[in-house]
């Protein structure tokens, strides 16, 4: 796992001094080395975590006369298969990356549809002044792109963009609504209206209109590669058990390639569990296992992790914190940030991810899962609304009244349970995107109110409707709920939950492997029916039915338990003052920070659950004071 970078600009040469504080910024990345090129008009940076061929697999890379250089982040599974497919080419190492060089001489940009991994790289060709950049399918490697005239500069994260002199075009309010209503901008935009993100499965070709480089206008040319459609299948529960688990395996075992310590997180749900399961039976050694225990027992997973960790026989790892001590990183994550990020999971993930780095250089996770298999109480609901709409109407409304008078407060279990009954009652919409709106949103009408200008709900609805429409393309023959599921596998996941785990991975310089988003096991998993994921009484229904044998009887029979923190709690108490600091820092003209005191002494009251826009409000707050002091220019009108 790496971070690159690097500017292409036409009318003047990039500096090293540049692409050296580029680099720098991505040091947590790739603390293992460094390298730069510079080849008019491009230039290119890259920082190495080494995992395979330690030493010699150093970036950029070349192909024989250098005229090809490519700088990579992330893994090739295959590439192994692929050496052995190219002829007439001269490898000097053993490295996954030197593999891309030779796969474009032979197949040109295309080559990418070749690759099975995680990945993000910027190839120049420098025979025909032509940078290739690309992302894996599933989005889980990130990748930055910025547009200012001719020039351009890529990046794997926001902040090594502020290196360079490229204007960022002040902020994208469009993408600052759908954050404030979902916790995140997703790709293509981002914070900023000159910087984009690549979506998962695409590719941009950046090069001379005319051919020339003199006098010539850059053409930036962004396509997907990965756009599939999948054919519906209705298999026996058992045949499609037996097929998962074959492809769950296979995508595990290409993950344990390793020249460096490799382990697992586990948290002792079923979905690491499995993950650690399968390792357990292919590995000749016992599998490192990493758990973080919490001293507030409705946060602590350990003693479930133990029981996988004893029935496997693992080298297990223990970690046990407080809430102080998860709540002192809050700073340090969050000023790392390039855009606004409200995931609060993203602090304790981080504090996971920086105590397996200890130990190991790579961990393979079972992120993907619950999209995949219907993991989540959304799911749930999702499931049931659908009985629930077929209620006749003055049954309905009585219930719609019930629903709506329950008490809010996630700190009890009565709070709890009300806050999901008005979320449920939110999420029974007949029409699909608006019910995958109201499960997904954070704020409701009264705390909206508080960006008005940004029309939030909007802006949220319309990227979802997007997604939503790519979904049907994609399962043409499915269902509203399994296309609910693509959505979240192909929208929610790498904007959210995968963009989460590279931030938390890479802070502690740890690579993150998931093997559940194989490419073989998505498809295969979104090709099933609904009725092998969900029925009245059971989630994963064919996952459980796969790993049975592999999952102690306790885990087989958990709920899902979520990586939630106490946030509500934190923000009206001890990060109260930081919060209100924060919020009073804010100078963008969109954010009615009255509105916001109001919800957030709604919230203190106990009246409403407001704790995930509060934390949006706050992790924004942060981020634009960051910026200003640092000179980032913000033009914060727009």
């Amino acid at each position: 796992m790496c971070g690159i970078a690097g500017v292409l600009d036409p009318s003047t040469l990039p500096d090293e001094d540049t692409l050296q504080r580029m680099n720098d910024c991505l040091a947590h990345r790739g603390p293992d080395d460094a390298g730069i090129h510079v080849d008019e008009p491009v230039a290119l940076a890259h920082r190495r975590l080494s995992i395979i061929d330690p030493e010699s697999g150093q970036q950029p890379m070349f192909n024989e006369d250098r005229s090809v250089c490519v700088v990579f982040n992330g893994e090739i599974y295959n590439h192994r298969d692929l050496r052995e497919a190219l002829s007439g080419h001269t490898f000097r190492t053993d490295a996954d990356t030197e593999v891309l060089v030779h796969l474009y001489e032979e197949h040109g940009p295309g080559f990418v549809e070749r690759l099975d991994g995680m990945f993000a790289f910027a190839l120049w060709d420098a025979d025909r002044d032509r940078l290739v950049l690309a992302r894996d399918r599933m989005g889980i490697k990130p990748l930055v792109l910025a547009r200012d005239g001719e020039r351009v500069a890529f990046a794997s994260e926001l902040p090594a963009l502020f290196e360079p002199d490229i204007d960022l075009g002040g902020l994208d309010h469009a993408a600052l609504g759908t954050y404030f209503c979902l916790g995140f901008a997703p790709a293509p935009r981002t914070a900023f209206q000159n910087v984009s993100k690549l979506r998962p499965g695409e590719l941009a070709l950046i090069e001379y209109e005319d051919g020339r480089r003199d006098g010539g206008s850059l053409s930036v040319d962004r396509r997907r590669y990965y756009q599939p459609t999948i054919e519906s299948q209705d298999p026996s529960l058992g045949t499609a058990a037996t097929e998962l688990r074959a492809r769950v395996e296979r995508a595990v075992e290409r993950r344990l390639m390793s020249d460096v310590p490799l382990g697992a997180f586990l948290s002792g749900g079923l979905d690491s569990s499995i993950v650690v399961g399968t390792m357990a039976d292919l590995m000749d050694e016992p599998v490192r296992t990493f758990t973080v225990g919490f001293d507030e027992a409705r946060f602590d997973e350990s003693w479930a992790a133990r029981e996988v960790a004893d029935y496997h026989g693992t080298d297990h790892h223990e970690y046990t914190v407080t809430p102080d001590d998860v709540r002192e990183t809050i700073p340090g994550v969050l000023d790392r940030l390039g855009e606004p990020f409200a995931d609060p999971s993203l602090i304790p993930t981080s504090v996971v991810a920086r105590e397996t780095a200890r130990d190991v250089t790579v961990a393979l996770s079972g992120d993907g899962a619950d999209e995949l298999f219907a993991g989540y109480s959304k799911y749930r609901g999702e499931h049931l609304s659908t009985y629930y709409r077929a209620l006749p109407g003055p049954v309905r409304g009585a219930v719609d009244r019930l629903l709506g008078a329950a008490p809010v407060d996630r700190t009890t279990r009565v709070g709890e349970l009300g806050r999901q009954a008005r979320k449920f009652r939110r999420g029974s919409e007949p029409d699909p995107v608006a019910r995958h709106l109201a499960w997904l949103r954070l704020p409701d009408d009264d705390a909206a109110r508080a960006v008005a200008p940004l029309d939030p709900e909007r802006r949220a609805g319309d990227a979802l409707e997007d997604a939503h429409r790519d979904a049907r393309q994609m399962l043409p023959e499915g269902d509203e709920f399994n296309r609910m599921l693509a959505v979240d596998t192909r929208f929610g996941l790498p904007n959210q939950m995968l963009h989460k785990v590279d931030l938390a991975g890479m802070y502690s310089s740890l690579e993150v492997r998931v093997p559940f988003l194989d490419r073989e096991v998505v498809e295969y998993a979104l090709s099933l029916p609904t009725s092998h994921k969900i029925d009245a009484r059971e989630q994963k229904r064919v996952l459980r039915r796969a790993f049975d044998d592999v999952l102690p009887k306790r885990i087989q029979q958990r709920g899902k338990q979520g990586f939630d923190m106490p946030i509500g709690e934190w923000l009206t108490g001890p990060l109260a003052d930081d919060f209100h600091e924060a919020l009073e820092s804010i100078q963008a003209p969109f954010l009615d920070r009255q509105t916001v005191r109001e919800v957030f002494d709604a919230h203190r009251s106990g009246r409403a659950d407001h704790a995930k826009f509060l934390w949006s409000v706050y992790v924004y707050g942060r981020w634009e004071r960051r910026l200003r002091n640092r000179g980032v220019p913000l033009c914060l009108d727009g």
